[in-house]
């Protein structure tokens, strides 16, 4: 009994439900008939002018001494005064650094009482070279009178004897023409000791070869120095410059004494280009520029940052940047043409600024999307909204 109450229940609920969906469907109302506008994307676009552009690289650098002087002492000494301390300003001819100077002292004494006694001997040879001339030609006068009067009047032994000092005479006068004709060389090789003996001297006190600032000193007094103990003390000059590595496309055009604006910690200082090397360096392909900068409280070590100008183009088709799309390397604008979309590829040149010169692709006057280029594709309808290019910038 109860089994045939649920049978009943079951099937009176599928019938009331086949019924609500039969009255839904039927009952249902006609679809409205709806025209969906084409979806219209608002732009920016500018129109592709002609522009003469200038660009500008900006290089940057170091602030270094223009010069560098490591001094060292070219003869061996112990050190018995150090008068300078790093820091220090120092003059062109000060004295730096000294070694005890007394051997070198005596050395230059000794040559030149060697030079003066050599310069002595020359003048006592150039009398007694006269005096032998004239003993000599007595000596011949005499060989000759004994040789007239023959044995009869003169004995064998006188003309021997009077040939031999003859001989002896004659001897002595080429050993003191000798010594005379040579006396000049024998004058050099004195004068080149004493010289010599002279500049050890000077060498014994190493001097400043500009004016700078010390900027190291590696002796201490008492240690020996050699020829080959290396820097004793290292100079720079106060003068600094900026040194850069120029690449080729602004070195066209720069000569020394270029005027040139350095930048340095934000602020600018007037440069004067000092030199540029012609010829690249061989691993860097670069050109090494040295640009002099002078200024209150510049340091070496300071970086330096020039711009330069580069290669300029007159009347060039240009875009702004953001109006380019790079899809893989294919650089390509979209020109609007009837409220709708061009995709133009395009080849470029230089760059200045927010501008990009145009070689190939669009031309002046065009119309073409100036941003937000990425989400754009051909022949989109579009609504423009024209951009002067003060705001394209």
């Amino acid at each position: 009994m109860r089994t045939k109450f649920r049978i009943l229940t079951l099937i009176t609920i599928i019938a009331i439900t086949l019924l609500a969906v039969k009255l839904l469907i039927a009952f249902k109302p006609p679809p409205k008939n709806e025209t969906r506008e084409a979806q219209v994307t608002r732009v920016q676009t500018v129109i592709v002018s002609a522009k003469t552009l200038k660009p500008t690289l900006q290089v940057s650098g170091r602030l270094q001494p223009a010069r560098r002087a490591n001094l060292f002492f070219q003869i061996p000494g112990v050190i018995s005064a150090v008068k300078i301390e790093p820091g220090e300003r120092v003059e062109r001819g000060d004295a730096l650094l000294m070694i005890d100077a007394d051997d070198y002292r005596d050395r230059l004494r000794e040559t030149q009482a060697m030079l003066q006694q050599e310069t002595a001997g020359i003048e006592r040879d150039r009398e007694l070279l006269a005096l032998a001339q004239q003993n000599e030609q007595l000596s011949q006068a005499e060989v000759d009178r004994l040789g007239k009067l023959g044995s009869k009047l003169s004995s064998q032994s006188s003309l021997d004897a009077a040939q031999q000092k003859l001989t002896q005479l004659r001897g002595e006068y080429l050993r003191l023409k000798f010594a005379l004709d040579t006396s000049q060389q024998r004058l050099t090789l004195k004068k080149a000791a004493r010289d010599k003996a002279q500049r050890n001297v000077e060498r014994t006190t190493l001097r400043a070869p500009f004016d700078g600032l010390v900027n190291r000193v590696s002796v201490d007094p008492g240690d020996y120095a050699t020829t080959l103990s290396g820097m004793a003390v290292e100079i720079i000059d106060a003068q600094l410059e900026a040194r850069f590595n120029l690449p080729a496309s602004v070195v066209k055009g720069l000569q020394p004494g270029a005027q040139v604006m350095v930048s340095i910690d934000n602020k600018a200082y007037d440069g004067t280009l000092v030199s540029i090397q012609p010829d690249p360096d061989a691993t860097t392909a670069t050109h090494p520029a040295h640009i002099a900068v002078s200024g209150e409280q510049l340091i070496p070590g300071q970086i330096a940052l020039v711009e330069l100008p580069t290669a300029a183009a007159s009347d060039a088709t240009v875009a702004p940047v953001s109006a380019l799309l790079n899809d893989d390397g294919q650089l390509s604008l979209f020109v609007v043409a009837q409220n709708r979309l061009q995709r133009r590829q395009i080849i470029t040149g230089i760059r200045h600024n927010s501008w990009q010169q145009i070689k190939e692709g669009v031309e002046a006057g065009e119309i073409i999307v100036a941003r937000d280029v990425a989400a754009l594709t051909d022949g989109q309808l579009v609504e423009a909204e024209e951009m002067t290019e003060e705001t394209a910038e």
